[in-house]
């Protein structure tokens, strides 16, 4: 089966307060995701907040990543430092090869879990990005490829502000950008300048290109 599957789970969730409020919060954004998409195995919770789904293609299951990395820009929850934050997830992907199972258990779905590890650990060490919550598994079709795109997608997504994610999400849809300038307050001309220079129509067109080279 030439499927993808994503493990996730929430950045320091023991950080968030309320822990119910949390979860159902992130059912919500999981739904979310389904509804903008189309994967083979909903996008659901598996454990607390861990979560996992499975997609058909490299380029669905990206698609899927971004907006799992932006959906939750609405969930502002309160901290255990009295501080609203926004949740964060991070994941990991995995293609299913010649594992026989739906995805959500077997090899691949180990192989996922040990990718989203790797998007725990990396970000503390010093020749690694912070801002990196994307890895797929080192064993995947294209890995190295994949990977370096997401080491510089998520370094871009960290630099977007709430208008940034806002518009990507709209050039994702094929929105007109006259549509997601109404939608986030500025001009159409802002939103033509705002994309272009702040990362939403690099991802876009990187996400393609990758699309067209599977």
């Amino acid at each position: 089966m030439n499927a993808w599957v994503v493990a996730g789970d929430v950045v320091t969730s023991r950080r968030f307060v309320d822990r119910a409020v949390l979860l159902d919060g992130l059912d919500t954004c999981l739904a979310a995701v389904n509804a903008a998409t189309d994967p083979v195995v909903a996008l659901h919770r598996v454990d607390e907040d861990a979560f996992g789904g499975v997609f058909a293609t490299l380029d669905e299951v990206l698609l899927a990543t971004v907006r799992l990395r932006i959906v939750t820009d609405d969930l502002v929850l309160a901290t255990v430092d009295d501080e609203d934050e926004p949740v964060d997830v991070r994941l990991g992907l995995a293609d299913l090869a010649d594992d026989a199972t739906d995805g959500m258990a077997g090899p691949a779905w180990e192989r996922a879990t040990i990718a989203r590890a790797a998007a725990q650990d990396l970000p503390s060490r010093p020749k690694w990005p912070p801002s990196l919550r994307t890895v797929v598994a080192d064993d995947a079709e294209r890995a190295p490829l994949v990977n370096a795109y997401l080491v510089l997608q998520d370094q871009l997504l960290a630099r977007m502000d709430a208008r940034d994610r806002r518009a990507l999400v709209g050039l994702l849809d094929g929105e007109r950008q006259v549509d997601i300038a109404e939608a986030i307050g500025v001009t159409q001309p802002a939103v033509a300048r705002r994309v272009r220079d702040r990362g939403a129509l690099a991802i876009t067109r990187a996400l393609r290109v990758l699309a067209d080279g599977a």
